[in-house]
């Protein structure tokens, strides 16, 4: 079994779990832009990535929710030619900042930006450059979005994941007002 199809099969089981619902009970459908909901509870909002050997899951009540899980990996030079096209200006001056550290910087920014998009429902769909993440120093935190015009309100978390490899995550909530932190828990699996 691929580690897709063993998150796919995790999904379900913390979906039923939390549904109390047996899993072959469990319909889970698609918006017009891919984003993975539940017709039979869209009170549930969820979602799911995977990397390497490891998988994250993100549920939310009402909120919509992304998360990202992105492996520490790659070629600096591939990374620099990617931000360079995609990524905003603001974005590109910050990674520059720190040379000897761009790898962890730019899987860390990657999954701030992908989280977006995945709470957006929007994929990659919307322009990377089309907003903007500056996280604070540090390998954990809250990072702002910076989208002109304000199109949406939420908390993008993020944090370092240490095993045999090293992750970058990132989970977001949109719609939670910035004064009302969302309570995150994060367990391995």
């Amino acid at each position: 079994m691929t580690v897709r199809q063993q998150a796919q099969r995790w999904l379900h089981q913390v979906l039923a779990a939390c549904l109390a619902i047996p899993v072959d009970h469990l319909r889970i459908a698609r918006t017009p832009a891919g984003k993975p909901w539940l017709p039979d509870h869209p009170w549930l909002r969820f979602n799911l990535s995977h990397s390497g050997h490891s998988a994250a899951i993100a549920l939310c009540r009402e909120l919509e929710v992304g998360v990202d899980l992105e492996q520490v990996s790659g070629k600096v030079a591939v990374k620099r030619a990617v931000a360079q096209r995609f990524f905003h200006p603001d974005e590109q001056r910050w990674l520059a900042l720190d040379e000897d550290d761009y790898l962890v910087r730019f899987t860390r920014l990657w999954s701030l930006k992908e989280t977006w998009l995945k709470a957006r429902g929007t994929g990659l769909s919307q322009s990377l450059a089309s907003f903007c993440i500056i996280p604070p120093a540090g390998a954990s935190g809250l990072a702002p979005v910076v989208v002109e015009p304000a199109v949406d309100v939420g908390q993008i978390h993020y944090c370092e994941v240490r095993g045999q490899e090293r992750f970058c995550l990132a989970y977001t909530a949109i719609g939670a007002p910035q004064h009302s932190p969302v309570q995150w828990q994060l367990a391995g699996h």
